[in-house]
């Protein structure tokens, strides 16, 4: 494959989102908070959020879904070792045991794309292989995200109604849960700081003999095209936590795309720099192989 390393840089701008939180404490569900280097807090977006929405991306767009293992058709969380042409190579008497790694991570990534894009763990055989898809933290620039906790009340009018009719008889009221509820729901605005990798020369890799006969060129070229549509479907529309009543407004997104055709790495300078697309153009021309694109919008 000529591409052998991509780096998305950018920056985006969602508003009113509240696509990533720390938890629930009682009836207030706390937004994530990050510390950067230089002791600043500010917004942030875990990369295990933006990665699971790659994920469920690549499971989307995949017309035919026996493009996965089985347990990637119902986007179960242990992949592979839900696998059971994987799981069963441990109890297979004519594999020898020195060999039982290899074909594991073989049946794996050959009978399942979104295993060999994202990676898994296997406990028996012990396989385990990283994801070609790498995300950093969206890290909201501290100067330009905004961040709010806003009071909801759930109400029953069948519920009011139904008390007060009993106290008007004089009946006293069975004792239940009350159907009102007051709770507390983080929102945010703001721009942040994207960075993403993606690895296609380790598409098909068997990472345990480093050999590509489990897949061929035509599969590893499908799969390539699959995880970069699961981009672009992933910032044009990102789903992710309370989206059914804060689905994120995007306004924009901006930043630069590095592609690597040698074996030298991608470099990922951080969008939280201002001069981040100038530092990166800089290091790109002295480094043969390396070349980028620059985008101001989703079209791009």
């Amino acid at each position: 494959m000529a591409i052998f390393e991509i780096a998305i840089l950018g920056r985006v701008t969602w508003n009113l989102h509240s696509l990533n939180n720390e938890g629930t404490v009682g009836n207030v569900t706390e937004p994530r908070t990050v510390v950067l280097a230089n002791g600043e807090k500010t917004d942030g977006i875990s990369g295990e959020m933006l990665k699971h929405i790659h994920a469920y991306n690549v499971w989307l767009l995949q017309e035919d879904k026996s493009q996965f293992c089985e347990a990637c058709q119902k986007f179960h969380p242990q992949k592979a070792d839900e696998n059971k042409l994987v799981t069963g190579v441990q109890t297979d008497k004519k594999i020898p045991s020195d060999q039982k790694s290899i074909v594991a991570m073989g049946k794996a990534i050959s009978s399942c794309s979104l295993c060999d894009l994202h990676g898994f763990l296997v406990q028996r055989p012990t396989v385990a292989r990283p994801s070609t898809v790498e995300f950093g933290w969206a890290l909201g620039l501290p100067e330009k995200t905004h961040r709010d906790i806003h009071l909801h009340a759930r109400h029953s009018m069948v519920g009011r109604s139904r008390e007060e009719t009993e106290a008007e008889k004089g009946e006293e009221a069975p004792e239940r849960v009350t159907a009102q509820m007051i709770y507390h729901r983080p929102t945010r605005s703001g721009t942040y700081a994207i960075v993403s990798v993606f690895q296609p020369w380790r598409i098909g890799l068997n990472e345990v003999d480093y050999n590509y006969t489990a897949v061929n060129d035509d599969k590893r070229k499908s799969r390539y095209q699959l995880a970069l549509n699961a981009y672009k479907a992933t910032f044009v529309r990102t789903d992710g936590a309370m989206t059914s009543t804060r689905l994120p407004h995007i306004e924009a997104i901006e930043g630069i795309v590095v592609i690597s055709e040698t074996n030298f790495p991608a470099p990922a300078i951080s969008p939280i720099k201002d001069d981040y697309i100038i530092q990166t153009e800089n290091l790109v021309r002295g480094q043969k192989g390396l070349s980028t694109k620059k985008f101001s919008n989703l079209t791009d």
